[in-house]
């Protein structure tokens, strides 16, 4: 299975609105994206917390690479039986992702369900959801050239020269653009209750590094339908991910 491709359209249309102004939401489908190691191979992970979901391969729109210099690189996907494992080039320093997580629906009980409001007709609350993500495999080049995407956490310094408890400080676009008003988890892992980072007017937020090894930020956009027979909402969850060298590596 080679790099697959994805029209980011219907993503842009649905949240152009939001950009100057940004809402944290927490559906059931509130997970994110990021490649990590599993079981020696890189794995392309949807989760939040320690959960570590399966998914289809079909699920999966796009993955790109890019060299340490923005440079597009080649990558590979080979699709497993509960997830896909990600083979980039040697020379591959960022990974960029999209999963769709599809249609959810809260029915009337409060559970969250797979499905649109016409599969749950008694949904107090549905919304359609994509997971994004950015994975950085090796130090990369600075000022970090954003990728462009629905929506992005882009780094403003290269977060594997920093250690546990150093600041970060990231920005958040949409289709490049700032995003204020996000909040921002600083530690999607290990405290994803912890509190949030609004953005400023520029789309800036300082966060805290919270792991010794693998880390991943993450950011929520929300953008109403007009049309709700299907769902009230459009989300958007965008990760960053990096793993800090260990000592003596």
């Amino acid at each position: 299975m080679n790099t697959s491709s994805f029209s980011f359209a219907h993503c842009r249309l649905a949240l152009a609105a939001c950009l100057l102004s940004a809402v944290f939401c927490v559906p059931a489908a509130a997970h994110g994206v990021w490649v990590t190691q599993r079981a020696g191979e890189l794995a392309l992970v949807l989760g939040e917390g320690a959960l570590d979901e399966a998914y289809e391969a079909r699920q999966v729109h796009e993955v790109k690479a890019f060299t340490a210099t923005g440079a597009p690189a080649g990558v590979k996907l080979q699709p497993r039986a509960r997830n896909v494992v990600v083979e980039p080039d040697a020379n591959a320093a960022v990974l960029s992702m999209a999963v769709e997580d599809g249609f959810w629906s809260q029915g009337a009980d409060g559970k969250w369900v797979s499905g649109s409001r016409l599969q749950v007709p008694a949904a107090r609350k549905a919304g359609y959801y994509m997971k994004l993500g950015t994975t950085l495999l090796k130090p990369v080049q600075m000022p970090f050239k954003p990728l462009g995407t629905a929506l992005e956490i882009v780094p403003l310094s290269d977060p594997l020269k920093l250690r546990r408890g150093e600041r970060l400080v990231v920005r958040v676009l949409s289709n490049g653009q700032p995003v204020a008003g996000a909040a921002v988890i600083g530690d999607f892992i290990g405290n994803t209750s912890g509190p949030r980072v609004k953005t400023d007017k520029t789309g800036r937020a300082t966060l805290v590094v919270g792991s010794s090894g693998l880390n991943v930020i993450a950011v929520s956009l929300t953008r109403p339908r007009s049309d709700r027979s299907e769902a009230d909402e459009d989300g958007l969850e965008a990760t960053l991910a990096f793993t800090l060298p260990r000592a003596g590596d």
